[in-house]
């Protein structure tokens, strides 16, 4: 048996077919579980290629092959003992990609991807051979229609002429179109950061990554090998090795042939590692993943600098080792060079120093998942739940580095901030889409800095323009709680917890401090169905015009935040669709929130301001929730000194 890292230059270029048995499963893989993912990743490279004008390589697994025993003078086959659905997804992504060439009038690449899905004609002898990859039976009509289409038009025409499509796989069919409109989509600019780029750039990149970046491990058997074995072992259930597991073995490897003493290494700085609480599976939008790999996910963002995808944490950190090794031994060759870092932390250069850090910035990790009870830094955590986005955390790690455990004042009034302006983004509907790439610069410019502070923080991110990056002001933040429907625009969680934020800011010495139930509703205090109670003046009623503006301005004011609070889902039903006569009292009557003690009914002889509950009723009330908003997530921090 042979086993080699090969890229795919390396696999398909010269004449050479890889064959899929019969036995072989039809091709399965589809967008959501296998193409989406694969595009993300090779985009992430395609992306740093043009940002960086350097290689990165992404691992895509193995396949097993087994050389076939040809006829003297006939072409080198494979038969694929395992991996099919992965080489017939890349050779679907790279027949995509000669065909998007040819479309933007690139003969060069459309002549080099050519060669990696086809052989040339006057080399072969059988039509099949002249296919790099020749799939199981019920693949092969799809996969030559592929093959002739030329891009999505002609795909369409030939189906037009075929009687029986109904018997065509549709996943490969499906595959092409997928990458044929990614790549299309990508190399016109509208899928990543670097629009301004001009074509040709665009075309090497994809090249680079395609032809040499990509790299599939490929094992070779010999004769004595048992193919059939070989096959059954490798899909047999195992458990599946984390990047954790492949860092701690290549850095305690290094430390052994250093000379080091590996046991100790281990039990001052991994040995924390192997226990159950980093092997936990912890929810991440869609997905669960060990919280080892999302805080190695972070580590890694934060010490290089730049966004690492989780699919591509090993190859990182072997990169980012290799990096400062080459730059020590730079700096080493030039007397007067400094190895002092001008990034806020320092660089770790030995094997030890990696460990160190490691286990340094895993303690404050480990306080994310516990924080201590009360504390601002437990405030922020469960207010980020609200916001969905972990790419905070780099940042985060590296304030606790910074400034826990002297400067904990330092430290809340940081958080504060960074909540600020999270959540006041939340609420005027900015999007957390480049999320990723705004805190790594975040993190960039508090090093050009040299200081590490609430208002270095706060004028950083005041300093930053375009919605998708800008901190929203008194005004915008004002206007999105008066005047916005707050209830359509954003996910209950969220809104909750913005409500549950101001609940809390609105306790006063006389009232009790009681924890928030978990079960609370959110309650229109006009009720959605208001026609039935709520009546329309008369005088406004008779109008048909008058009538019409009058219950727009109303169905406006409906979901503003003004007209919102939490209630306990048993008071709910009760309340429902009641006249305000009726619903006040039972709302004063059963609800201990602070955010409830606004409707109190007055006492006797007092004049009551709120003796109707219209538009007008909504908007002061929506005033006062936005002026306790802003005291919990103000533009401008109280940050002395």
């Amino acid at each position: 048996m042979d086993a080699k890292a090969r890229n795919l230059n390396q696999i398909f270029d010269g004449t050479i077919s890889f064959q899929i048995p019969l036995f072989q499963r039809p091709y399965v893989w589809n967008a959501e579980r296998n193409w989406g993912p694969l595009w993300e990743d090779i985009q992430e490279l395609m992306d740093y290629q043009l940002r960086t004008m350097r290689s990165r390589t992404h691992f895509l697994g193995a396949v097993v092959l087994e050389q076939m025993k040809n006829v003297a003078g006939s072409i080198e086959t494979h038969q694929v003992i395992d991996g099919q659905q992965r080489f017939t997804t890349l050779q679907l992504f790279m027949i995509a990609a000669r065909d998007v060439c040819n479309q933007h009038g690139s003969e060069k690449f459309y002549e080099r991807f050519n060669d990696l899905v086809a052989n040339k004609a006057s080399k072969v002898d059988f039509e099949h051979e002249r296919y790099k990859v020749w799939p199981t039976n019920s693949d092969r009509e799809a996969f030559r229609l592929v093959h002739a289409a030329q891009g999505p038009e002609g795909l369409e025409q030939a189906l037009e002429d075929l009687p029986d499509w109904q018997d065509q796989n549709h996943q490969v069919l499906g595959g092409y179109r997928y990458f044929y409109r990614k790549l299309d989509d990508w190399l016109r600019g509208g899928l990543s950061q670097e629009e301004a780029l001009p074509i040709k750039d665009r075309l090497e990149a994809l090249w680079q990554v395609i032809g040499n970046g990509l790299q599939v491990v490929v094992i070779n058997l010999d004769d004595e090998d048992e193919s059939q074995v070989i096959f059954e072992t490798l899909n047999a259930r195992g458990t599946q090795l984390l990047p954790a597991d492949l860092i701690k073995n290549y850095l305690f490897r290094r430390a052994q042939t250093d000379g080091r003493d590996i046991e100790l290494l281990y039990e001052k700085h991994w040995k924390a590692f192997d226990d159950k609480f980093w092997r936990k599976e912890i929810n991440q939008g869609r997905t669960k993943r060990p919280r080892i790999d999302l805080y190695l996910q972070h580590y890694l963002t934060l010490m290089l600098r730049d966004d690492v995808r989780s699919a591509h944490l090993f190859e990182a950190f072997k990169e980012y080792v290799l990096a400062l090794e080459e730059q020590a031994a730079e700096q080493e060759d030039n007397a007067n060079a400094s190895l002092q870092s001008t990034q806020l932390t320092t660089q770790p250069l030995s094997i030890e120093e990696h460990l160190q850090f490691m286990s340094r910035y895993a303690r404050s990790f480990r306080t994310f998942a516990v924080p201590p009870v009360g504390s601002r830094l437990a405030v922020f955590l469960s207010r980020l739940q609200a916001v969905d986005t972990a790419t905070v955390f780099p940042l985060l790690l590296l304030a606790c580095d910074q400034l826990l455990p002297k400067q904990q004042v330092e430290f809340d009034h940081f958080l504060v901030v960074l909540e600020s302006f999270l959540i006041r983004r939340m609420v005027c509907g900015m999007t957390s889409k480049n999320y990723n790439r705004l805190f790594v610069d975040v993190i960039k410019a508090l090093d050009k800095r040299g200081e590490f502070t609430a208002m270095a923080l706060q004028e950083v991110l005041q300093s930053n323009t375009g919605d998708s990056v800008r901190f929203p002001t008194d005004e915008e933040f004002g206007q999105s709680i008066l005047h916005k429907p707050a209830y359509q625009n954003l996910a209950q969680y969220k809104l909750r917890a913005v409500l549950e934020a101001i609940d809390q800011a609105q306790y006063i010495k006389k009232s009790e401090v009681l924890p928030l139930p978990p079960s609370l509703t959110i309650e229109h205090i006009m009720p959605v169905k208001w026609q039935e109670n709520w009546i329309i003046p008369e005088a406004i009623n008779s109008d048909p015009e008058n009538r019409l503006t009058f219950i727009q301005q109303r169905n406006q004011a409906l979901h503003s935040l003004g007209n919102l609070t939490l209630i306990t889902s048993s008071l709910n039903p009760s309340l429902s669709n009641a006249a305000w006569s009726k619903k006040r009292p039972e709302l004063v009557r059963f609800s201990k929130l602070n955010l409830n003690r606004y409707f109190h009914l007055p006492a006797a002889g007092e004049t009551d301001p709120l003796i109707d509950w219209n538009e007008n009723a909504v908007l002061q009330r929506g005033e006062i929730l936005f002026s306790s908003a802003s005291e919990i997530w103000p533009y401008t921090s109280v940050v002395v000194g």
